[in-house]
């Protein structure tokens, strides 16, 4: 059976990050830090996903944010991407070290087995 290919979008009202997983192995694909508009921050993250989504390296997207963020992605997220998110998690993890994340991750990946 293969294994499916992850895109995490982890994200804060202070910085982003993609990260992949092809498991057992994690890897950062992309970081940034937000500015001072508000508004152009979720385009960067719009834009930053939708990038590495075209490259056609995943087969399912998972998003893990705060509350309010959460809200403002699934908001701005293109209606392209949005059949291939397969889970969220109303957490901010954006400050968790990419080794500790299969922990905070692994409920959802349980459900998406």
């Amino acid at each position: 059976m293969k294994k499916l290919r992850t895109l995490y979008l982890i994200a804060s009202e202070d910085e982003f990050r993609l990260v992949q997983t092809h498991d057992p192995d994690w890897a950062l694909i992309a970081s940034h830090k937000a500015g001072a508009d508000a508004h152009h921050y979720i385009h960067d993250i719009m834009d930053a996903l939708a990038a590495e989504w075209a490259s056609a390296k995943h087969d399912r997207i998972v998003i893990a944010a705060g509350p309010k963020l959460l809200g403002e992605v699934r908001a701005h997220l293109p209606k392209a991407l949005r059949a291939h998110v397969a889970a969220e998690l109303h957490k901010d993890l954006a400050k968790i070290p990419l080794h500790d994340l299969p922990s905070h991750f692994a409920q959802v990946a349980e459900t998406l087995a």
